[in-house]
Parts: C-alpha cells; sequence; structure tokens
C-alpha cells in the first residue's frame, strides 16, 4: 500500500522567494513562511488564526546558522517585536490553527518542545534562553507530541531542516558579524598575522561604494570589481551577493568596508555572537 500525504503549499503574489501558505490534507494546522521584509505584506493575508508557534530563522544558502522558537496569540502582528528588536533573523515559520485546537496549555507545551529540540540538534545557534518548564496537561501531551512530528515534518518539507549541519562559518574560533543595514557578513580576526578574514558566503553591498564622496577608497573598489570578474563575488539564489570563498584584509576596517561600503570603523563594526565588538575582545582602544 503506497502512502500518500497530500500538501498545497500557496505562493503569495506567484513569487517563489516569497510568503508561502502551507496546509496538509486532513489538519487545521497553517504554515506561513514569512521573510522579514514581507511582515507588512503577510498581516494582510485573511482568515489567520492568531495563536500559535514559530521560528525565527537566520539562514545563509539553505544552511541555518542561528534559529529562535516561540508562541503568539497575535498570529503573524507578534513578528512586530522581533522585527523591532531582533536584528538577525531574516525569516519567520509560523504554525497557526483555531483556538479551540490550540489552547494555552497545548501552545506553551509545544513551545517548550520545540526550544528542547533544537537546544538539542543540529550545529547551529539558538536564540532562547533555558527550556521553559509549563504545567502540560497529561491528556495534551500525546497531541502534543504529535504536532511538533507534524512542525518537523513541514519544516524539512519547506527546505529548513532543524537537523541539519549547521552553516560553513567555523564554530571553534571567535566569529563575528556584521550588524549595520542587516548586512549578513562574518568573519574571524587572526591577531597573530593582524589580518581579519571575512568568510565564504558572507554578503557584500555593491550598492554603497567603498569609502566617501569626498574619498572614495579605489584599492577596495578595484578588489570588488575583481572578484567579481573572478566569480570570487557571486549572486545567491535570492540575487544577493556573496564572497564564495574566504577573503583576507590588512585590517579589521578594511574588511568592514569591503562589505558594507562608506567608511567603518572594524574594530567595533565587527560584533561577536554574544555582543562583543571586536575591539574589547582583541584591545581596549579603538582605531
Amino acid at each position: 500500500m503506497i502512502e500518500v500525504t497530500t500538501v498545497t503549499l500557496q505562493l503569495i503574489n506567484g513569487d517563489a522567494n516569497g510568503i508561502k501558505r502551507c496546509q496538509i490534507a486532513g489538519s487545521s494546522l497553517l504554515t506561513v513562511v514569512i521573510p522579514r521584509d514581507l511582515i507588512a505584506k503577510a498581516k494582510t493575508l485573511k482568515d489567520i488564526p492568531p495563536r500559535g508557534v514559530y521560528y525565527l530563522l537566520e539562514g545563509n544558502r539553505g544552511r541555518l546558522r542561528r534559529v529562535y522558537a516561540g508562541q503568539t496569540t497575535q498570529g503573524i502582528s507578534r513578528l512586530d517585536a522581533h522585527n523591532s528588536k531582533k536584528d538577525w533573523w531574516d525569516t519567520a515559520v509560523m504554525f497557526l490553527a483555531p483556538d479551540h485546537e490550540f489552547s494555552l496549555d497545548v501552545v506553551s507545551g509545544l513551545e517548550a518542545k520545540m526550544i528542547g529540540y533544537v537546544k538539542q540538534h543540529g550545529s547551529y545557534e539558538v536564540d532562547n534562553g533555558n527550556v521553559p518548564t509549563p504545567y502540560v496537561n497529561p491528556y495534551n501531551e500525546s497531541f502534543i507530541e504529535q504536532l511538533h512530528n507534524d512542525i518537523l515534518f513541514r519544516m524539512s518539507l519547506l527546505g529548513f531542516d532543524l537537523d541539519a549541519v549547521g552553516d560553513v562559518f567555523d564554530a571553534d574560533v571567535h566569529v563575528f558579524h556584521t550588524v549595520r543595514r542587516h548586512i549578513d557578513a562574518r568573519g574571524k580576526y587572526d591577531a597573530a598575522a593582524g589580518k581579519f578574514i571575512v568568510l565564504a558566503g558572507s554578503q557584500v553591498d555593491l550598492s554603497v561604494q567603498c569609502g566617501s564622496k569626498t574619498k572614495s577608497l579605489k584599492g577596495l573598489s578595484d578588489l570588488r570589481v575583481a572578484l567579481q570578474q573572478d566569480g570570487m563575488i557571486v549572486q545567491d539564489e535570492k540575487g544577493i551577493w556573496r564572497t564564495a570563498q574566504d577573503v583576507s584584509f590588512a585590517s579589521p576596517s578594511a574588511a568592514a568596508v569591503f562589505v558594507l561600503g562608506g567608511s567603518a570603523n572594524g574594530w567595533i563594526e565587527w560584533i561577536s555572537e554574544q555582543g562583543a565588538t571586536l575591539s574589547s575582545v582583541y584591545r581596549d582602544t579603538t582605531e
């Protein structure tokens, strides 16, 4: 006997990289995938239940780098707070159902299970703190387990495998990232050599020139052009320009200007996952 699962996937405005609605036959659970820059559009969707759970995801070419799990009674509007307070995520995946199926007891228990799971699986960073321990009605435990298995299936179906190996960035050394304009760039500092390495997969904002209007940094601008021509800066599936291999720079500031454009003090532009500047980790004063 062949078992068949019927999945309905709707692409809002026909955009494969935009908002998606996903439903499975026989289940009232609605999955909504929302790119961060389309929250306002997602809030205009009709017939979206207000109660459920969700993940915030940071990824690079399909590999998860950072994950947060939470619950909501506000539906998609819950993302507004995260949009203003968390600068690292790029995609939200929400799992919503009618109130009579998603009691607060079920939602709290499911959120705790989701947080516990992501903390034990994969090599990505988890943005949640301790795993909560809410009271769960024993008669709901089996239902919560079924819901969680359904969510894992849907995440995998949508290309967000919570068991997959995380991003290519080296987790054994201090890895720093940029936060200005949400540019997705990562790097590490070689203190012995005094060099900063921008890691493969880092975003480069080619829309902003290196330097200022009165002082163009031609060397870094020329390097961008040369790496593009050599296929070392390439566009990902979303059209974002990224480095295809590690690129070494003589200083953290040169590295920061290369990825961000404009003018930058790399000692304070590069931030660790714990929120510390490169300067506070490696020295006491800034350039």
